[in-house]
């Protein structure tokens, strides 16, 4: 009986190891893209170009942006302050309003989050890159979860 335990022990763990995230994209077929910057050191260019590159990504999926969602796609960009050094924020969320089954309350959850803190030497190269590999991520996850 404890060699049972231990091996269903041992696969329950492997399979959370494997998992991308605590999150889950089943059934999200469309949401209201959005690229917030919060600091007035990044050039209000990169919102352009961060939600374009989100957008180019949603297409590719086959997620609509067309219209306006009540669920949001968000990149959030913000410089931090880690002890002496200025490090640059970017979080990748997806919320939405559901509604609670016990009290039915509308709240606002997150479905999705994913965040990068680095230090920039180059913020064009450095913000990209990351953005880039955010969208990558959760594309990943979201052709996995639609499977």
């Amino acid at each position: 009986m404890k060699i049972i335990k231990a091996v269903l022990l041992i696969i329950a763990l492997t399979t959370l190891l494997h998992a991308k995230s605590p999150f889950t994209l089943t059934g999200v077929k469309s949401y209201y893209p959005v690229v917030e910057l919060h600091s007035d050191r990044i050039d209000k260019k990169y919102k352009k170009i961060v939600l374009d590159s989100l957008i180019e990504m949603s297409n590719e999926l086959g997620v609509n942006t067309n219209n306006f969602s009540s669920r949001s796609l968000t990149f959030l960009i913000n410089y931090i302050s880690v002890g002496d050094i200025l490090a640059l924020k970017v979080s990748l969320v997806l919320g939405e309003d559901v509604m609670r089954l016990d009290t039915k309350d509308e709240i606002f959850v997150l479905a999705y989050a994913k965040s990068r803190i680095f230090v920039v030497e180059n913020i064009e190269d450095d913000l990209m890159d990351n953005v880039e590999d955010l969208l990558e991520e959760f594309a990943e996850q979201y052709r996995e979860d639609q499977l």
